[in-house]
């Protein structure tokens, strides 16, 4: 118990080797991720009881994805030209038209509506990871992560705080109950970070250099260029994109598959203590392991991550209807995954950059985004269309996927 408290305490203190901006965003993604965990879980639900189908959720899915097509390498070129802060505050408050618009939704273009507000926000993934990353040293970011996931974790934990607003005002106003909770901790976090958040030294070097070669978009093909030629970094991008692939099909359509009555039929309120199970586990790893993680063992905690991640996926299509313990089950050994794909490695990520080049943060961290979309865009529909034919079809894809995966971490 004495060494428990020891570790967990030692964690934290690392926190104090944190650069501001990460403080700051660790802090508020607490205000923005609890409820998200709640919206992205019953999302698919919500468009359903509006009486919309499954091919019609899976296209809607999919227009965030084609604005993160191009809407990224605008991010990074912008953040470079004008600063990470600025163009990260800037785009990330689209989140609050977003909320608003699912609040009030009621008829398809109005999820459509709500969706372009979603994928408005890509601009500035990038520079909400490379601000999350720069100015702190590369031992501390596996932390980082880590808190950012806990947050996560914590939402899902707390999903039964939705299940429960779904069991009394039905799954339609407790989705928009839901929207409210997430407007107002949303608008909240946007205020904080506007007060706080300052301007990194690397961004303040490239905004305030009129002649930096990198900048602007012949700078996009020498950095793409850079990471072609660089076999890890290559190999770590691929595996990003591909883990963004598998997200969606995941989220989606894994509530979806819980509550079906061809698949695993379970009510709508009692699956919200599937998301509860897996965070139990993944808390314990996130606060005691990952962080402490070194970086000669990310390479075998990531393969045994994805090993556990196809078990999971492949326990949950072979589980007969209304056995709610195998879909614990598959979410415990999932949530291994989840942990991998963004703890473990996105931190080899950022710290294979810098041994290529700092500078160039913003530009690759820009190209992930838009690449992984430029591949998964249509995920989402060839999953809702997969789903029409069997509800076990997209997590056969997901099988694959993830099975293409750990054959190439054995190549890192």
């Amino acid at each position: 118990m004495v060494d428990l408290r020891t570790r967990i305490v030692r964690n934290l203190g690392n926190i104090q080797a944190w650069g501001l901006n990460a403080k700051v965003l660790v802090a508020t993604e607490l205000f923005w991720g609890i409820p998200m965990s709640w919206i992205f879980f019953y999302q698919a639900i919500f468009m359903r009881n509006l009486g919309m189908d499954e091919v019609f959720i899976g296209f809607s899915m999919t227009l965030p994805l084609i604005l993160q097509m191009f809407l990224p390498i605008l991010g990074g070129y912008l953040a470079d030209k004008f600063g990470r802060k600025r163009v990260f505050l800037l785009f990330d408050s689209g989140w609050i038209g977003a909320m608003v618009a699912w609040i009030l939704a009621r008829e398809p273009w109005h999820i459509v509506i709500a969706m372009l507000l979603q994928g408005i926000t890509a601009t500035a993934w990038g520079v909400w990871e490379t601000l999350l990353v720069e100015d702190t040293l590369p031992p501390y970011r596996a932390g980082i992560y880590s808190f950012v996931q806990l947050t996560y974790i914590l939402g899902g934990l707390l999903t039964p705080i939705a299940g429960a607003l779904i069991s009394l005002y039905g799954v339609e106003q407790g989705c928009r109950y839901i929207f409210l909770i997430a407007l107002v901790t949303i608008t909240a976090a946007f205020s904080i970070r506007l007060a706080y958040l300052e301007e990194s030294k690397i961004g303040r070097a490239l905004s305030s250099s009129k002649k930096d070669p990198s900048v602007g978009p012949k700078g996009y093909m020498e950095t793409f260029r850079t990471m072609v030629k660089h076999k890890r970094l290559l190999l770590l991008f691929i595996l990003t994109i591909i883990g963004s692939i598998v997200y969606p099909l995941i989220n989606t359509y894994r509530p979806l598959y819980l509550s079906d009555l061809r698949a695993l039929a379970l009510d709508e309120s009692i699956i919200s203590v599937i998301p509860v199970a897996s965070s139990i586990p993944s808390l314990i790893a996130l606060s005691l392991i990952i962080p402490r993680l070194r970086q000669e063992h990310m390479k075998k905690a990531l393969l045994i991550s994805y090993i556990c991640g196809v078990l999971g996926v492949t326990i949950l299509i072979m589980a007969p209807k209304g056995a709610l313990i195998l879909a614990v089950l598959s979410s415990l050994l999932d949530s291994a995954r989840g942990i991998a794909v963004f703890s473990i490695l996105r931190t080899l990520l950022v710290n294979t950059i810098d041994e290529v080049d700092s500078f160039l943060r913003a530009k690759i961290m820009s190209l992930v985004t838009m690449c992984s979309a430029l591949v998964s865009w249509p995920a989402p529909a060839i999953g809702g269309y997969l789903y029409s034919i069997s509800p076990t079809y997209p997590f056969m894809l997901v099988v694959s996927l993830l099975t293409l995966s750990t054959c190439l971490i054995l190549k890192i």
